[in-house]
């Protein structure tokens, strides 16, 4: 059972709809935006809730209830209308823009361009917990589960990119968080469960992995295991889940058993710490 506007209803036709959203993420030019945007930030200021709010209401209308599947440029442009016409975002940009350089056109286009760059790392983010609720989904479907799926710009605000609620009536909450290496990367979010999601291509391990200077080759290799047991890199880089991730941590939920642990245990791996 999945609920996507808080009413539950009967799964059919999931497996497919990520079939649909995978085939989307593999369009995306990452090493286009990236060099586009690799100079463009300086609009890192805290945006106004209303803003943040219309912009995680249109992510989750067009990508994860209506399906449709735009590219960053056209969504980012969709936004911008709407949020221009906001009065608190009028009242954020002539804070700390308008009050500082004046009322130019082209200070507009300057920070229209900043906060595009911005918005692409949010849309990216999104997009991938996009991909690990359609994945749960999935195997929800296949396996016939019974088990009701939440998900909404709401609950994203609150940290939950997935709420699951058991049979017993328990809800388990879930939020996607990019992994690195480093210790600082580390940190927990109150009852939310953290489900690790890695930045390091597999190339990229594979050549550590390799390479003779390697110091940590054990790590390497227990990171490359982990990645090629639960997650997936397109051809253009983007970084999906298995469903073999989404299946162990259903399986944990059905049984009754630690889904934390596993994902701790997860994250452990893809540092290397557990070589």
């Amino acid at each position: 059972m999945i609920s996507r506007d808080g009413d539950e209803q009967m799964i059919s036709g999931y497996c497919q709809a990520r079939e649909e959203f995978r085939s989307f993420l593999k369009t995306i030019d990452l090493g286009k935006y990236r060099e586009e945007f690799i100079k463009r930030k300086y609009v890192e200021q805290d945006l106004p809730d209303d803003v943040v709010n219309t912009m995680l209401r249109s992510l989750y209308e067009n990508y994860w209830e209506k399906k449709r599947f735009l590219c960053f440029d056209d969504w980012f442009e969709e936004v911008w209308k709407e949020i221009s016409k906001l009065e608190e975002f009028t009242n954020f940009v002539w804070e700390y823009w308008h009050r500082r350089f004046g009322e130019d056109k082209e200070w507009d286009n300057w920070f229209k361009e900043g906060l595009k760059a911005r918005l692409y790392r949010t849309w990216t983010a999104v997009l991938t917990q996009f991909d690990f609720c359609y994945t749960v989904e999935c195997v929800v479907e296949e396996e016939a589960y019974k088990i009701p799926i939440f998900a909404s710009p709401e609950l994203n605000r609150t940290g939950v990119d997935l709420r699951l609620r058991t049979q017993e009536g328990a809800t388990i909450d879930f939020q996607v968080y990019k992994i690195s290496e480093r210790k600082e990367a580390r940190g927990k979010t109150g009852g939310v469960i953290r489900v690790p999601y890695p930045v390091t291509s597999r190339e990229e391990l594979k050549r550590r992995v390799e390479s003779p200077n390697t110091r940590k080759r054990k790590a390497y290799e227990t990171i490359l295991q982990t990645f090629d047991l639960y997650y997936e890199e397109l051809d253009n880089g983007f970084i999906v889940f298995k469903k073999e991730l989404a299946k162990a941590i259903l399986d944990r939920v059905i049984l009754g058993q630690d889904v934390r642990s596993f994902v701790e245990d997860l994250a452990i791996c893809l540092r290397g710490e557990k070589a």
